[in-house]
């Protein structure tokens, strides 16, 4: 007979978890306020041992019979020993951290949390070695099966990851989306505890008080249905099933073999209620208990569906452990609550080993025995037919931007990886035909990424998706809001709201432009801004909106032809023309008043920019991969200045193989990682892509001498500026580019796009990417063991420097890069003023300037040269001045080193082109 025991702990109330140490003896019981005490449940007479923790706990663990872990919303973890008052920090993040397990026996231990990585220490080791894998969403919860050394990770977006700890690193082996909730937690209280923390004598929450009768209310700030609900899967004792706390309020039961659904365990005298804690006992796994936000405690036979006991309680309950009696048969429950008391459930269940209990034969039973199970097991097989749970979520669905496509495909799957199945572990990685190829159904991947080798799909491939694609447009992650479009003169962003959409047109001259929005019924999903009005336009339905900022009745709409399976790609405004680029290649070209001037068919058209007349228009097919073309419409012109030539920016595909930063969810909404595209300031085609580098187009009016430029790697420039930090979840998204100087959006966060609000945008000067970390890594050392050996205390300040500065790039890199830069900047605006004359009236003068610091950085170059007596290469680099004093320069430069031949050389090349110069002018 089951007896319930009431027991106050903490007398002040407040959140109390409960931890149960590995000899089922001792049990740790900790409060949110800074305060746990040991209990000895076998001597119940005995007074508890007390110890100091730290406050606001998000998870605790029992990791021996002596310590435990405690994880805070702080972002710190603690290990404690709860028989003398110790605590260490085993490790610390900026963000907090949400839950933590033990591994390999306590040996070691994952935390997780917001900071987008687990962190697994080894507790084995006074140093506690920290080993950092990067996620690509916030972590909810964690479990772990020592029997088949399985990790299971719970993340915010309702998705699971299931890893394998055999390797030296975590190897993903699995995925299950769509099954547990997707539910962030709720910090809005932390305002009031970072408030507060320094008061350390003064309780953090009013708590209520535990006055035996009174449990409805709570007071505490932190007490909501979102910092409650359990993501948690649970493990079978042997490994070979978990369970899962499902969205639709029942408990799924899977097999590890195949990641298969056997079971659906209902309570159906209760209303439906997401779950707060799912535990499986520990004896012999027959049993699997869950509490509900409602406080109703359910613990069911899973082999046969039958309910063994259920309660409803009137405390609010955090979570639960079992425990297991002496007589190894009979199991209690000890659950905590959020009043500072524990509930102790004596004599729960009685759990006895059965002898037919085993995975295969359970499941055969099952099969036989049960209609509704089979049901089930028959939608399991279904789902990974279908896709359904395994395809593409509905939050990437959304990051599509089929908002208001009521006929979308729901049929697209991802290839399932049995990698627990020992017959399916041969790899044909050879091609030699000894395995057979395993059929996949309907992959609706963009790029086949393992046999991607620097080429694209060939028309063998899978039908490549198109997706309406905008510059600077961001998908909307985990939010109900993302950007439009976003470029130097401002952004759009969006608000999807359930019936409709508001839009607001945001600009960053404030003093110029005045932000407006309105009200979109009609699903908007394509976007181009400029300085005179905003264009958009709905890709499936083929409506198009132009909206003037100033003049209303110079608003137009009008809808274009748009055949079966034919979508809107990208549209372009500028203050003389507009253009329309489709998935099947048309090229519409109108007036600013929706004249239609002409219709082109191309390639595929998946990316469009403008500048006045002209158009740089990306194309994309199975057959040609990525091209660009650029041409110019207008009254008195029409010509094509590039058609159609090779593209070469890096694919996601190729980067996220050794990139894990490279991310699900802008990858699924931009499959070619085009995060913008523009014209410069004078008129060069741009583009920046997933792999961060800016790439210019040079001599672009002329086909034989076009060339692409890399004017700056940012992942190079982000890891110089902050100080050489490997970690920096710094990103950059960019607006456009000014002469030298990027325009762009600094990210800070778990995403490489901008969220809300839009920061302000900040300048990055341009470099050429010639650094070499590791070059300039070991400069920084020399440096610092030089000045170690000369005095201590520079070199502390030498190394707190480092810290704080950006990285110094040595003296002769530096000089090559900026040779390298004036040279290309010098050439990119000498091609526009030849061919588009004077735009701003100072092209002359940047012109002069960047020849002078174009000869400055030769002959500091020079001067290296000399100074390593290497005069063949001191030469070279004379002959490639410009200027005469340049090289009037060099030749003192040549004369201070005591190089009289070098001297003598310099000065007959100046000599030489003087004469040539006299020369020319007869």
């Amino acid at each position: 007979m089951s007896k319930i025991i009431d027991k106050s702990v903490f007398d002040y109330g407040g959140k109390t978890l409960v931890s149960l140490a590995s000899d089922n003896k001792t049990l740790c019981v900790a409060n949110k306020n800074g305060l746990s005490k040991v209990l000895q449940i076998n001597k119940p007479e005995d007074e508890p041992e007390i110890l100091e923790i730290a406050k606001n706990l998000t998870s605790i663990r029992c990791a021996s019979d002596t310590t435990c872990l405690v994880t805070t919303l702080q972002g710190d973890a603690y290990r404690y020993d709860l028989e003398h008052p110790m605590d260490q920090l085993l490790v610390r993040s900026a963000l907090p951290f949400r839950d933590c397990t033990i591994l390999h026996g306590g040996r070691m231990a994952v935390f997780g949390g917001d900071d987008l990585e687990m962190s697994i220490v080894e507790l084995d080791n006074e140093a506690f070695t920290k080993h950092v894998v990067k996620v690509d969403e916030q972590i909810s919860q964690l479990s772990y099966s020592t029997q088949t050394n399985l990790l299971s990770v719970s993340f915010i977006n309702g998705n699971v990851q299931f890893f394998s700890l055999s390797s030296t690193r975590p190897n993903k082996v699995q995925e299950l989306k769509g099954y547990i909730p997707a539910n962030s937690y709720n910090d809005a209280h932390t305002d009031r505890l970072l408030q507060k923390l320094n008061e350390i004598d003064e309780v953090t929450y009013p708590e209520t008080p535990d006055d035996g009768e009174d449990h409805d209310v709570i007071k505490d700030a932190e007490f909501c249905d979102e910092n409650r609900i359990c993501t948690r899967p649970a493990w079978h004792p042997t490994g070979l099933q978990f369970g899962l706390p499902c969205e639709d309020s029942t408990v799924k039961i899977f097999s590890v073999k195949g990641y298969e659904l056997i079971k659906t365990l209902v309570n159906s005298s209760f209303s439906k209620s997401h779950f707060i804690d799912l535990q499986f006992e520990p004896l012999h796994g027959n049993y699997v208990a869950a509490v509900d936000l409602q406080n109703r405690l359910t613990i069911w036979n899973w082999l046969t569906s039958e309910i063994s006991f259920k309660k409803e309680f009137k405390q609010k309950i955090t979570n639960f452990v079992w425990r297991p009696q002496p007589d190894s048969k009979t199991l209690d429950l000890i659950m905590g609550t959020w009043s500072g008391e524990i509930i102790i459930v004596h004599s729960a269940v009685e759990s006895v080993k059965d002898v037919n209990s085993d995975y295969q034969s359970n499941v055969d039973g099952i099969k036989k025995t049960s209609l509704f199970v089979e049901s089930d097991l028959e939608e399991s097989d279904s789902d990974f037919a279908t896709g359904r749970h395994q395809g593409p979520s509905d939050k990437h669905i959304e990051n599509g931007e089929h908002v208001f496509d009521e006929n979308r495909d729901q049929d697209g799957s991802k290839r399932i990886y049995h990698f627990d199945d020992e017959e399916d572990f041969i790899d044909d990685d050879d091609g030699a035909g000894y395995v057979t190829e395993k059929k996949h159904k309907n992959d609706r991947s963009t790029f086949d990424s393992k046999n991607y080798q620097g080429k694209f799909i060939t028309p063998a491939s899978h039908t490549y998706h198109y997706k309406p694609l905008s510059p600077g447009a961001t998908p909307f992650g985990n939010s109900d809001r993302r950007y439009l479009t976003m470029n130097n003169v401002g952004y759009v962003s969006l608000v999807k709201n359930n019936l409709q959409n508001s839009i607001t047109v945001s600009f960053f001259d404030i003093g110029r432009f005045k932000e407006y929005h309105f009200e979109d019924i009609f699903g908007y999903d394509v976007c181009s801004l400029n300085e005179n009005g905003a264009l958009f336009a709905q890709s499936r339905s083929g409506q198009v909106h132009y909206r003037s900022h100033t003049m209303l009745n110079s608003n137009w709409t009008k809808t274009i032809p748009i055949q079966q399976g034919e979508k809107i790609t990208c549209v372009a405004a500028t203050p003389k023309r507009i253009f329309l680029g489709t998935s099947f290649g048309y090229m519409r070209t109108f007036n600013q008043f929706g004249v239609p001037l002409s219709v082109e068919k191309m390639s595929p058209v998946v990316a469009i920019s403008a500048q006045d007349y002209r158009v740089f228009a990306v194309h994309y097919s199975q057959y040609n991969g990525v091209s660009y073309s650029i041409f110019e419409q207008s009254s008195h012109l029409s010509k094509y200045y590039q058609k159609e030539c090779s593209l070469p920016i890096a694919l996601p595909q190729s980067i996220a193989r050794g990139n894990s930063n490279i991310e699900t969810d802008f990858t699924s909404f931009n499959p070619l990682g085009i995060k913008s595209l523009f014209f410069s300031t004078y008129g060069d085609p741009c583009i920046f892509a997933s792999d961060n580098v800016l790439l210019v187009l040079s001599k672009w009016r002329h086909s034989a001498e076009s060339k692409w430029l890399p004017l700056l790697d940012a992942n190079m420039e982000v890891w110089r500026i902050s100080g050489g930090n490997e970690k920096s979840q710094v990103h950059i998204w960019p607006l456009g580019l000014t002469y030298d100087t990027l325009n762009c959006i600094l990210v800070k966060g778990k995403n490489m796009w901008p969220e809300f609000p839009l920061p302000l945008p900040s300048e990055m000067e341009v470099r050429i990417p010639i650094y070499v970390k590791s070059v300039i890594l070991q400069e920084i050392k020399k440096k610092r063991d030089e000045a170690l050996a000369g005095e201590a205390e520079a070199a502390t300040n030498t190394g707190h420097e480092r810290e704080l500065t950006e990285v110094a790039v040595p003296s002769q890199m530096a000089a090559e890069e900026e040779f390298l830069r004036s040279k290309v900047l010098s050439s990119l605006l000498g091609d526009s003023l030849e061919n588009d004359g004077e735009l701003y009236g100072n092209e002359n003068e940047l012109l002069a300037s960047l020849n002078g610091a174009y000869d400055k950085s030769l002959l500091r170059l020079f001067a290296t040269a000399c100074s390593d007596q290497n005069s063949d290469m001191a030469l070279s680099l004379a002959q490639e001045l410009k200027q005469d004093r340049a090289l009037i320069a060099a030749a003192k430069i040549s004369e201070r080193a005591e190089l009289p031949n070098l001297v003598k050389r310099v000065n007959d090349l100046r000599e030489a082109r003087f004469e040539q110069q006299m020369n020319y002018a007869q």
